[in-house]
């Protein structure tokens, strides 16, 4: 397919790579900044521009940028019956309205960085659209990267984004609070690395129910005193332990019962 990209952050650098390596035409990156676009341009050898009057005909427009400037960005686009996507977890395509009159969502499920190249094989890609031939066409596209991808309505698609925050950014937050406990204790976050890689390999053959552990699971309310106590000289980390724990303890019971 001929495809335009528009935005050269994170989501639209590694989609492009993607695109490309899968044997797409990527006709032209539009972004703002001269820089960051120029050099995505130039990696998959396609033309840029910073000015939406001097969009090049394309197949299929995907938008991966911010998600407060997808409506801004749209009623400046003119794309007739053109398809265009974006790739937000939360946003409506009805954003993208202003735009074409085909609209959709190619929406990546996975973490990504601009420098650190994702294999799409695996990534989840959830697909809507505002017809059955775009909702196919986007769908074909999905699978010439992904063998992983599904179609899901609005409602499904927010529900998980939400979900995909809990087990991602809220994690990964998780993870930076013990290393910051650990470093203030002169000991290295590595200590807590086999552990964490032997959860994540538990997980590929059980339910996070089943694999729940911890004085929270056991009902060890005399080790939770003792780390409260010992987070007693920080509110935040205090409220942050009470609030899992609590959470732990209601699910467990919710669990047996």
């Amino acid at each position: 397919m001929k495809i335009s990209i528009i935005g050269a952050g994170n989501v639209a650098t590694n989609l492009a790579l993607a695109f490309k390596k899968a044997g797409h035409e990527i006709v032209q990156i539009y972004n703002r900044s001269d820089d960051a676009g120029k050099e995505l341009a130039h990696t998959v050898a396609a033309s840029f521009t910073s000015d939406v009057s001097d969009l090049l005909d394309a197949e299929v427009y995907i938008m991966a940028v911010k998600d407060d400037v997808i409506a801004e960005i749209a009623e400046q686009l003119k794309l007739g019956d053109k398809i265009v996507a974006h790739t937000s977890g939360t946003n409506s395509k009805d954003l993208l309205k202003a735009a074409s009159s085909k609209t959709g969502i190619f929406y990546p499920l996975q973490t990504m960085k601009k420098h650190s190249k994702v294999d799409f094989k695996n990534v989840p890609v959830l697909i809507e659209g505002s017809d059955e031939a775009t909702v196919d066409k986007l769908e074909a596209l999905a699978k010439t990267i992904s063998q992983n991808v599904h179609r899901v309505d609005e409602e499904q698609r927010k529900w998980i984004h939400v979900a995909a925050v809990f087990a991602n950014n809220f994690t990964n937050h998780i993870y930076g609070v013990s290393e910051s406990i650990l470093l203030g204790h002169g000991l290295p976050f590595d200590i807590l690395k086999p552990l964490i890689y032997r959860s994540i390999e538990n997980l590929q053959q059980n339910s996070p129910a089943e694999l729940q552990t911890g004085p929270a699971a056991r009902g060890d309310m005399q080790t939770i005193e003792k780390h409260l106590m010992l987070l007693a000289d920080d509110a935040r980390l205090q409220k942050i332990y009470e609030i899992l724990t609590q959470s732990i303890i209601a699910s467990v019971s919710q669990n047996h019962n």
